[in-house]
């Protein structure tokens, strides 16, 4: 009788713990989407997460990137059902050589996932890490090949398969501005463009955003163009491709 109160107890901290981890990382979200991730102290989304121990974020996560990495190892998770249900329906209808169809799969889930006022805080999230954080060092869940996202992965290779002619290189960068096409769109319309007199509905900005982004993705990919750069004097950039290559 003792070891199954003891038992009992067990339980309910760990759902107590679960649930009180998942209230700090989406108010992480939140305040990553607004101010990025360097702008935001862990005290302030303890604060935010309704915690009153200001060192609630370190005690359950530990430290900024490992918060980080969980949101997205959270979020990416919760992705995919929604994404081998919308490949297994894509396989069925003969469309996984279709790259609207699989940009569809890589970005669609990101609907799915909306605060009370119908914005999309982990998209904003999402989209400042890949512009300023990933390349400084951050980790994603996807770096890791043990860690088990096989939709995500598989959608992915299906995408380098179906545009061969690319190089890699070339390729995970146009993946990568690909998805941020994606994800500027919703964080756009979250700030209020277009403007409501306008009457573009979400549905709508997303169907051009995807003909756009499958343009971009299926691009021929030559440089026989007008060297419009001879003559000038460019910046020496440090170039990291990898660092807009997540999901």
């Amino acid at each position: 009788m003792a070891t199954a109160t003891k038992d009992e107890g067990k339980k309910r901290r760990s759902v107590v713990t679960a649930a009180t981890r998942i209230k700090i990382m989406e108010a992480a979200e939140r305040l990553f989407a607004d101010r990025g991730i360097d702008g935001v102290a862990l005290r302030e989304i303890a604060a935010a997460a309704g915690q009153g121990n200001n060192t609630a974020v370190q005690y359950h996560f530990g430290t900024k990137e490992r918060l980080v990495y969980d949101i997205f190892d959270y979020r990416t998770n919760l992705f995919e059902p929604l994404r081998q249900k919308m490949l297994d329906q894509a396989e069925e209808a003969g469309q996984l050589r279709n790259a609207r169809v699989l940009l569809e799969v890589m970005c669609l889930p990101h609907l799915s996932i909306a605060d009370e006022n119908g914005a999309h805080p982990y998209s904003a999230f999402l989209a400042q890490y890949l512009t300023r954080s990933r390349a400084e060092g951050i980790k994603h869940p996807y770096d890791d090949p043990e860690v088990p996202v096989p939709a995500l992965r598989r959608v992915r290779r299906l995408i380098v398969e179906r545009v061969s002619y690319v190089p890699p290189d070339v390729l995970r960068l146009r993946v990568g501005l690909c998805k941020l096409m994606f994800l500027n769109m919703l964080m756009r319309r979250d700030s209020g463009f277009p403007m409501p007199d306008q009457d573009i509905s979400l549905p709508s900005l997303v169907d051009d955003t995807l003909e756009q982004m499958t343009a971009a993705l299926t691009a021929p990919c030559r440089h026989d163009g007008l060297n419009l750069f001879d003559g000038l004097s460019l910046p020496q950039l440090s170039v990291q491709p990898e660092a807009a290559d997540r999901i």
